[in-house]
């Protein structure tokens, strides 16, 4: 069998009889050409599968490329790979390479924009900052300036230490212990962040529906989206965090 570069194509997307496929892979030693271009559109797939499922990935990237790939280098139902178009133009292999990487970009780019990933969602709706405090005198008043200061940095290990202090000193201080749950989510320590904002929730402090709010996002930073809903649903309408958590949920 005779094969030119514009059968890589049919090779890639796995339209090639076993014989074919045989043949043509007897050949690619003999072709370093090809199998750069094969190595170059097989670092798009990849890069696709990172973002959808491989079976998924095949068949987004070969509906998109199909016709791309019959105006460029034939390959419809009355011409063979590699003849030319009725308007005898035939496109080579890299340009059609190009328009692949191009595909592959926007399909990774919609996918981002349509479907972000809980990590993402979370790093949107988990920022807080807490008002600054005055020293009063007392050694708590301090400890909460100062855990204050590590919040608003992002430094959030020192800021739940403070705050846990604070909190062992003021077991009513609502304020602190709903910070120090933030903080704890932040760090990773959800177990004990939901402990928190369950006891706030209620309690029916101030705190209450900014509990439930970071309750629901404790569960996104799983993935675990439908029990984030859940609490979700659990935000009232008169809620200042109503309209948030209604934004939210749509995305989820």
């Amino acid at each position: 069998m005779t094969f030119t570069k514009e059968d890589i194509p049919r090779y890639l997307d796995g339209d090639m009889s076993p014989d074919e496929e045989a043949a043509f892979e007897k050949a690619l030693p003999d072709n370093p050409e090809w199998q750069e271009l094969i190595a170059l559109q097989q670092e798009v797939e990849t890069g696709l599968q990172q973002h959808f499922g491989a079976d998924e990935t095949r068949e987004q990237l070969k509906a998109t490329m199909q016709p791309l790939r019959q105006a460029h280098f034939g390959g419809g139902n009355d011409q063979q790979p590699g003849e030319a178009t009725k308007s005898g133009r035939v496109v080579p292999f890299r340009k059609y390479l190009s328009v692949a990487v191009a595909v592959a970009a926007v399909l990774i780019v919609g996918v981002w924009l349509w479907n972000p990933s809980s990590d993402k969602l979370y790093e949107k709706y988990a920022i807080a900052q807490m008002d600054s405090q005055t020293e009063r005198g007392s050694h708590a008043d301090s400890v909460l300036a100062a855990a204050t200061i590590a919040f608003n940095s992002k430094d959030y290990v020192v800021a739940a230490v403070d705050l846990a202090e604070v909190v062992q000193q003021q077991p009513n201080n609502t304020y602190a212990a709903f910070y120090l749950g933030v903080a704890l989510l932040h760090t990773d320590q959800l177990t004990q962040a939901r402990v928190i904002f369950e006891k706030l929730i209620r309690g029916g402090s101030a705190f209450k529906y900014d509990a439930t709010f970071y309750q629901a996002l404790s569960f996104l930073k799983e993935n675990d989206k439908e029990t984030a809903k859940d609490w979700l649903e659990k935000i009232p309408a008169d809620a200042p965090q109503y309209a948030k958590a209604q934004e939210l949920m749509k995305k989820l």
